[in-house]
C-alpha cells in the first residue's frame, strides 16, 4: 500500500500503518526511499536478463538491513 503523498499529514492516511507488524512497517519505510527503489529496480532488471547472482542479492539485502550481520543463510 502506497499512500497518496498529498495527504501525508492526514491521520486517516496512516490508519493502515497501525495494522503492520515490524517487518511490514519497515518495508513501507524502505519502499519510500528513492535509493532503495532504484537499487531494487536494478536487481529486478538483472533478474529479467538472467544475470542476477546470489552474491548481488546478498549484498543488496545487507546494504538495506534485510539480513542480520550474523545471518548464516547468506554465506
Amino acid at each position: 500500500m502506497l499512500m497518496n503523498r498529498a495527504y501525508w499529514r492526514s491521520p486517516e492516511a496512516y490508519k493502515k500503518l497501525e495494522t503492520f507488524d515490524a517487518p511490514g512497517f519497515a518495508f513501507q519505510f524502505l519502499n519510500r526511499n528513492p535509493e532503495f527503489v532504484k537499487d531494487r529496480e536494478r536487481l529486478q532488471q538483472m533478474d529479467r536478463r538472467g544475470a542476477l547472482e546470489p552474491a548481488e542479492v546478498n549484498a543488496f539485502a545487507r546494504r538495506w538491513g534485510l539480513l542480520l550481520p550474523d545471518d548464516k543463510s547468506s554465506s
